[in-house]
């Protein structure tokens, strides 16, 4: 929590601040290893958060205009494979059908 998430320091001096602010920190940290352990598997566990956000969000691709429109053109790899199934196993666990 301390390197991933600034625990080792409190956003202000109010003790009802800092309590609401480690709550939401916790509850960060254990989504993010129920996330790592349910949906991205066992390659995806040991990675730290910056690894994740590097790994996962941080892609290559090509922002294009085009018929008055914006377009985003990202490869198809395997990692994009691996987006689309976490997403469709999230909707999953959530039991409501997905979105």
């Amino acid at each position: 929590m301390k390197e991933d998430l600034a625990g080792g320091t409190l956003p202000s001096g109010d003790f009802g601040g800092n309590a609401a602010w480690w709550a939401i920190m916790v509850l960060a940290l254990n989504l993010n290893v129920v996330l790592k352990k349910l949906v991205l598997g066992q390659e995806w566990e040991p990675r730290r958060m910056k690894a994740l956000r590097f790994g996962l969000l941080h892609r290559p691709g090509r922002v294009l205009e085009h018929a008055r429109g914006v377009i985003v053109r990202v490869g198809r790899s395997a990692l994009d494979r691996l987006i689309v199934t976490a997403r469709s196993q999230i909707y999953a666990l959530g039991g409501t059908g997905g979105g």
